[in-house]
């Protein structure tokens, strides 16, 4: 490939196929490059990796990045592999939570040449540059270089210390079919009362950084808080934009104090159009907002908040995950939010650092007793996984479980199943863990099942069938007897009846939970 060809081409940029949340880590890598410039190609992984290779080939790209979560590393390894089987001769870059922990191993598991390490924008645009002006990349700060099987880490790069100048988000890259309508998507996936089929749903970033240090995440780092009056003028252009009817806040900081609450009450207020819309939260933020916060919370549209309980046990929560709260201030905190109406979703893991049996069964104890209360608390239940960042990772090479970070990654990715366990650090045997597990799970469904009744169970299920059928089985039955327009209009109205029936489902479901 000519070289001076070569350094004209596109950056290319990779992200999984998005499904139910939008990509805002590749919507501010695209964002940062373009108000620079820079001519920016995003594509996704929704289709087989062989055409994606063919399609990143065709373009004769100055740089190739990949990124995201730890469970994406396999797979964007095998990637490259095809890459460089089709001879490719640009660089290729890697970055995200996969990379910034193990960069000399990510780098050596996936061949790529430059790892990212922290927040991409302007490192990235640096590397970009200089492989723009053919100056040597290898020294600049943020980046992991490999040359061979040796890799070279640099000191720390630059960040965007005002995340006020966060650049504006490309959305005219991102397919909106796939993102916008992730009411449907609940809809058609999980049997919950939180999301409607109508909802059009906007991202908006609050924050980045973490002031906590629980032993499970990898996102710890100094809180840099965006905003709210930037963060409510993207929120209302985009709900123009898009006729959105629903804001999602996805990170902790964007209600981190109550005064932080207070401002995003007083920005929904004045928007012009009526909204719903998500938060994130702790259960020590939230003891320390009071119930006229909540309350107006819930009158200006909050619909949903996002909350980890982790476990029922004041030992697991206290000493080993490092909460400073316990299990009475997780029961407190969810009959609040049932008094005022907002819907909590929430999750517990099993396999703790230490945990016992007897500490599952005060985590089922308190699933049992808060689902009792609200059948309307959507929970989740994980197998401790202690990834890559995290506190829990290191200490399985301290502790003598594993030896290596290709020994975690052979036995991660050796997994068939979400659920199966990568490391026990607990106190119980595998086969108690997994017991555990799916004892936490049946307990859950049957509270459920007693609280609702088993006809809204049915009608939930039956609604997720519906959905996920509707349109393909008919169509091709129809298809066989029918052609031309009067086939385009029979199709309409197949729609047109099955999103009749299905909103009639979805009306019947919230009144029998109690909410309508």
């Amino acid at each position: 490939m000519n070289e001076k060809i070569r350094n004209n081409g596109p950056v290319v940029l990779v992200s999984r196929d998005i499904s139910f949340t939008f990509p805002l880590s590749y919507a501010y890598l695209t964002g940062y490059l373009k108000e620079k410039g820079e001519n920016v190609r995003l594509l996704f992984r929704d289709k087989s990796h062989g055409q994606l290779v063919q399609e990143i080939m065709a373009l004769n790209p100055v740089l190739v990045g990949f990124g995201n979560l730890y469970p994406e590393l396999k797979e964007i390894s095998e990637i490259i592999k095809l890459l460089n089987q089709a001879g490719r001769k640009f660089p290729i870059v890697i970055g995200g939570q996969m990379v910034s922990p193990i960069p000399e191993f990510a780098l050596s598991i996936t061949g790529a040449e430059f790892g990212v390490i922290g927040e991409g924008e302007i490192i990235l645009y640096k590397l970009v540059q200089a492989l723009r002006k053919n100056e040597n990349p290898d020294d600049i700060h943020g980046i992991a270089v490999r040359k061979g099987d040796k890799v070279k880490i640099n000191p720390p790069g630059e960040i965007i210390m005002d995340i006020s100048e966060l650049p504006a988000i490309p959305y005219e890259l991102f397919n909106e079919d796939k993102w916008l309508p992730i009411g449907k998507w609940y809809a058609g996936n999980v049997p919950q009362p939180h999301w409607r089929m109508d909802d059009r749903v906007v991202n908006i970033h609050g924050g980045r950084g973490c002031p906590f240090t629980c032993n499970f995440c990898y996102h710890h780092g100094r809180a840099r808080y965006r905003p709210m009056e930037k963060m409510m003028q993207e929120a209302k252009e985009a709900i123009e934009r898009f006729n959105a009817n629903f804001l999602y806040f996805s990170d902790d900081l964007v209600v981190g104090t109550p005064k932080r609450a207070r401002e995003l009450i007083d920005g929904i207020r004045k928007l012009k159009k009526p909204i719903e819309y998500s938060i994130s939260a702790r259960f020590d933020i939230l003891k320390r907002m009071d119930d006229t916060l909540l309350q107006e919370l819930k009158d200006t549209g909050c619909r949903i908040m996002g909350l980890g309980i982790e476990s029922g046990s004041d030992r697991i929560l206290q000493n080993i995950i490092g909460k400073k709260y316990n299990k009475e201030t997780v029961l407190t905190g969810l009959q609040r939010l049932k008094k005022v109406g907002i819907l909590p979703t929430v999750s517990i893991m099993v396999g703790q650092h230490s945990e016992t049996r007897e500490d599952v069964e005060q985590s089922i104890e308190l699933m049992r007793q808060s689902v009792r209360e609200n059948p309307n608390i959507q929970y989740a239940f994980t197998i401790t996984t202690p990834f890559p960042g995290s506190e829990l990772y290191n200490r399985i090479f301290e502790e003598g479980y594993l030896k290596d970070d290709f020994e975690f990654y052979e036995k991660y990715f050796s997994n068939k199943f979400e659920w199966n366990q990568v490391v026990n650090m607990s106190a119980m045997s595998d086969e108690e863990v997994m017991q555990m597990h799916q004892k936490i799970n049946r307990v859950y469904k049957d509270e459920v099942k007693k609280a609702l009744g088993k006809r809204v169970i049915l009608l939930e299920y039956l609604q997720i069938a519906i959905i996920k059928i509707k349109n393909p089985i008919i169509k091709k039955i129809i298809r066989i007897f029918f052609r031309g327009k009067f086939l385009e209009k029979l199709e309409k109205l197949i729609d047109i009846s099955f999103e009749i029936i299905i909103r009639q489902m979805e009306k019947i479901i919230l009144k029998a939970r109690g909410m309508v």
